[in-house]
């Protein structure tokens, strides 16, 4: 491919395979266990992304996949508090995280059929466009965790999802 706008092409569409492949990850992947998922201690349980990056004031403007495809787990909102609905929000996060590092990584192998400075603006406008939405994983996922330990342990009476921010 010889110009930048095939690769932008090129880009897109890998992009798209990437993400419709990321529904067939097999579950034992996404446990937020793996060495991947798992918070690390400098990320102080997620709140390093609210002081680097106020995450807060901007994750909700993003779209998500479930924002176009409604059979999709939404991420946006906690719709529910039972250690399930939990589980699978955080398996969700996995999943999410987890496709946007393989279409950064994806993008590293630009180099094998386009120039050095289109592979860089490629890789450029990969990391730019999906390491927030990782950093949106790191910062809810350990928040969510910390729910569904809680919901294991207490009931959540008199709570309702909209009074969390997640």
């Amino acid at each position: 491919m010889d110009t930048t706008s095939d690769n932008l092409i090129m880009f897109i569409v890998l992009t798209i395979c990437v993400t419709l492949s990321s529904m067939f990850f097999p579950h034992k992947l996404l446990n937020p266990g793996n060495r991947l998922f798992r918070a690390k201690p400098w990320e102080s349980g997620g709140e390093i992304y609210q002081r680097l990056f106020k995450v807060r004031i901007w994750k909700a403007a993003l779209p998500e996949l479930s924002d176009f495809f409604k059979k999709l787990f939404p991420k946006k909102k906690i719709k529910a508090f039972d250690s399930d609905y939990l589980q699978s929000y955080i398996t969700e996060s996995c999943r999410a995280e987890l496709t946007h590092f393989c279409i950064i990584g994806m993008t590293f192998l630009f180099p094998l059929w386009a120039g050095f400075s289109v592979s860089l603006i490629i890789i450029y406008i990969s990391v730019l466009l999906n390491l927030p939405f990782i950093v949106i994983q790191r910062y809810n996922r350990p928040r969510i965790q910390r729910l569904l330990l809680r919901s294991k342990n207490h009931s959540f009476s008199g709570i309702k999802a909209e009074d969390l921010s997640f």
